[in-house]
């Protein structure tokens, strides 16, 4: 079923280049077109393997499978660059969390193995999708996978804003921020601030704020369907920032006005038989240890 293969690896750091060569063998060894993406494979010995290293944006329109060799910040930034192309992805974990990245390199061969017969579980999860104009003009517009977060900058000062649900007015709050969240997310930057662990096959959106000001603040989950604008006050000139998936920032002011909606097209992503959100909780939280 997979025949074109896109291997990407750390988008920072050190790479495993021994878990990519395996790979690349292996892969080839079942006459599998292997590429690599040149965003983070440009350094990799790719001559011995007559593999062509291909720039990002054209690599997702030249395969039906990426397989992502690092850990779940890199899970995010290739996912970010492949849904619109409904490329399936599945993730290699080198990192230390590993909620997004559920394969160890030890195992690797062996469920890569499973996964080209066709014995594989997928899922398909919901994207954010964020637009940013001045006036009428679009300035920035990215995707983002955990969350879209509306922060302040190195201030002290909490920032002011208003937040809207489908053009009905939610709430105006100072805090620190807040952050909009897919269920993805919500077990990332979300649930470090207090909100809720939303099961990701569930299409709902949640607000969570940071640090609010008035305790009756509290986590909001909303439709999947729905669209958030967020205005800020008068207050929050050039002290308040956009920022998707903790990668991508863009400053905001009063003049600017944020929609996040869901993203049209949604991720795919392969697992293992077997793979078990729930038990993915229990070992990643660590619910359920002895203190």
């Amino acid at each position: 079923m997979f025949n074109k293969i896109g291997i990407f690896g750390k988008y920072v750091g050190d790479q495993c280049w021994d878990n990519i060569e395996a790979l690349i063998q292996f892969l080839q060894s079942k006459s599998k077109t292997v590429f690599l993406d040149d965003t983070s494979c440009h350094n990799f010995p790719s001559q011995q393997y007559n593999i062509e290293i291909v720039p990002r944006k054209q690599l997702s329109k030249k395969i039906d499978l990426a397989i992502v060799v690092g850990g779940d910040g890199t899970f995010l930034d290739v996912v970010r660059s492949i849904v619109d192309d409904e490329v399936p992805i599945l993730g290699i974990n080198l990192g230390r969390l590993g909620f997004l990245t559920d394969i160890s390199p030890a195992d690797m061969l062996t469920k890569l193995e499973e996964i080209l017969s066709g014995h594989y579980q997928e899922e398909q999860r919901n994207l954010l999708k964020v637009t940013i104009y001045e006036d009428d003009k679009i300035i920035f517009e990215e995707r983002a996978f955990n969350d879209v977060v509306i922060h302040k900058t190195d201030s002290p000062r909490m920032i002011e804003f208003e937040t809207f649900v489908d053009g009905r007015f939610l709430n105006s709050q100072r805090s620190d921020g807040m952050i909009i969240s897919t269920p993805t997310g919500s077990t990332a930057y979300a649930l470090s601030a207090g909100g809720p662990i939303l099961d990701p096959d569930l299409d709902a959106i949640s607000l969570v704020s940071i640090n609010p000001h008035t305790m009756s603040t509290r986590p909001f989950v909303i439709s999947g369907d729905s669209e958030v604008e967020l205005r800020p006050h008068e207050e929050c000139n050039g002290t308040a920032q956009i920022i998707c998936d903790g990668q991508l920032t863009h400053t905001i002011s009063s003049i600017n006005r944020t929609f996040v909606t869901r993203n049209p097209k949604y991720i795919k992503m392969l697992h293992p038989i077997g793979h078990d959100h729930f038990e993915l909780l229990r070992a990643k939280l660590r619910w359920g240890d002895k203190l």
